[in-house]
């Protein structure tokens, strides 16, 4: 799945200040159940915990994809039934206990639903292929706005 598939404009944000990786979770979490799919915040929460103390999803390069599987309510006609996702820039990196110790200021957040089998993996590992890319990276960080970040991701996952 493409990142243009799983997630749109509006599912893109950018933020001057963060405080810690927890503070960072709740808002990408909150953020979701606003804008994308009525989800149990604190269930969601709970799951991004759980995963994350069987190791930090920070996977280098100042890169980091929180990710979980938990229960989902019954999706809108217009929402992928599987899996929602949200890309956060941050402008001031955070700790976020990385495998190379390095501070994250670009996160990838997967949430997946219970039911949707190995789907999430395949979506994972293109993730984390796309996003860590040295130019996708510089893209992201050198971009403003969301608009110029989605334009940027649009137009490299169409070259890819």
């Amino acid at each position: 799945m493409k990142i243009p598939q799983l997630i749109g404009m509006s599912d893109i944000v950018i933020r001057d200040h963060a405080t810690s990786k927890k503070q960072i979770l709740q808002d990408m979490v909150s953020i979701i159940a606003r804008q994308k799919r009525a989800i149990d915040e604190r269930h969601v929460m709970d799951c991004l915990i759980e995963r994350e103390k069987l190791g930090s999803t920070g996977i280098g390069g100042g890169v980091a994809i929180p990710h979980a599987r938990c229960a989902f309510p019954k999706p809108l006609p217009h929402q992928n039934p599987d899996m929602v996702g949200l890309l956060m820039k941050l402008n001031a990196p955070v700790e976020f206990q990385a495998n190379d110790g390095a501070p994250v200021d670009i996160l990838f957040m997967l949430i997946a639903s219970d039911a949707c089998g190995s789907a999430h993996l395949t979506t994972l590992a293109g993730i984390s292929r796309f996003i860590r890319d040295e130019n996708t990276a510089h893209h992201i960080r050198q971009a403003t706005t969301p608009e110029m970040i989605w334009q940027q991701l649009a137009q490299l996952q169409s070259a890819a």
